[in-house]
């Protein structure tokens, strides 16, 4: 059972949330110190409830999205789900969403189709570009 408190701020379809009730590519994105990569990207027939499912899932469990006990609890870290295209045909969102998904190498993703890293590779990608933030290069 998961006791930790999520604190991270979540930007929830701020610009396009009536867009985001149909179907779509969506993209989430972690933000932090001014610097933002991009954590996932997906396709659904109704991206508004995929999301809330997302949510659900992180909240449940930080690691889905590669989050620990500690960083979840970092309210200077945002999360970002925003609508990135509108398609209603299925074979074309998922062409499209795969395209993304080789072009933006979000930081879960495998880059093997829509596939998820493992919990310990996705925590890993996301600590890196947590600690990046600390250091000036």
């Amino acid at each position: 059972m998961n006791d930790t408190k999520m604190n991270i701020t979540i930007e929830f379809f701020q610009r396009d949330l009536i867009q985001a009730i149909g179907a779509g590519i969506y993209e989430i994105s972690v933000h932090k110190n001014g610097n933002s990569n991009v954590l996932y990207i997906g396709e659904s027939v109704f991206v508004l409830a995929r999301c809330a499912s997302h949510m659900y899932q992180l909240n449940k469990n930080p690691e889905y999205f590669g989050f620990t006990p500690k960083t979840i609890k970092d309210s200077s870290i945002t999360l970002n789900f925003r609508l990135l295209e509108n398609v209603i045909k299925n074979d074309l969102r998922k062409r499209r969403e795969k395209e993304l998904i080789k072009e933006k190498a979000p930081l879960s993703q495998s880059g093997i189709s829509d596939r998820q890293k493992s919990a310990e590779d996705k925590i890993s990608s996301l600590e890196s570009f947590l600690n990046s933030n600390f250091t000036n290069v």
